[in-house]
């Protein structure tokens, strides 16, 4: 099991909003110190206000229309986030200001599992029913289409569950496990602009094809 990467799930969901507080220009394959320096600092800004959350922006690859609410046509999927290098530097920025557990700007780089030329994506997801926890098991592996080229994932992670709660679940109270699958993709120097197709299978088996444009992300 990998470390959680959001706060309490669903919680994270909401988290994810839709405000775009750090301009993207392109994906960053090999971050330079000045690079990570930036990411670091603008992670650290973001926990000065966290009345919003953690910001997903342009870095949001799918999100459920209300993240509170339980709907059986969209499967076990509430949201999914691209994670690159830089994404993930100012993400862990924003975890350590945040619990007051200070670190570096290159520590911050080293805790994103997110090696220079690969990319994550973040899948958040929640069990079947109130007692499901096996539900990151039945995700399929990814595959992700990049300039008419597909990839298999390198490697998958899962993060450890927690129970949420859905609050505006039709007919039930709305409880759930809640944790997140982590697909890894190595991605060419040729491609680190292009755009595709992430698909994959949920625990449900509804079957997922997000548009990815690397271009929006740094």
């Amino acid at each position: 099991m990998t470390k959680l990467h959001a706060f309490n799930v669903p919680r994270q969901v909401i988290l994810l909003s839709l405000l775009t507080l750090w301009p993207a220009l392109a994906y960053t394959a090999a971050p330079t110190a000045a690079q990570i320096q930036n990411a670091y600092d603008a992670g650290q800004k973001l926990a000065q206000n966290t009345d919003s959350g953690y910001p997903g922006g342009e870095y949001l690859v799918y999100a459920v229309p209300d993240a509170l609410k339980l709907e059986a046509q969209n499967g076990s999927v509430d949201a999914v986030l691209a994670g690159t290098p830089l994404e993930r530097t100012r993400y862990e920025s924003f975890l350590s200001a945040l619990g007051e557990d200070p670190i570096t700007p290159q520590q911050a780089r080293e805790r994103t599992q997110v090696p220079d030329h690969t990319i994550e994506f973040l899948v958040y997801a929640h069990g079947s029913t109130p007692e499901d926890q096996s539900f990151q098991a039945k995700f399929s592996a990814a595959r992700l289409t990049l300039g008419g080229q597909t990839f298999n994932s390198t490697s998958t992670d899962k993060s450890d569950t927690s129970s949420s709660l859905y609050p505006r679940t039709a007919g039930e109270i709305g409880v759930r496990y809640t944790g997140i699958v982590m697909y890894h993709f190595k991605v060419p120097v040729r491609l680190d602009g292009a755009s595709g197709t992430l698909r994959f299978t949920d625990a449900t088996g509804k079957t997922f094809r997000l548009a990815v444009n690397l271009s929006r992300y740094r």
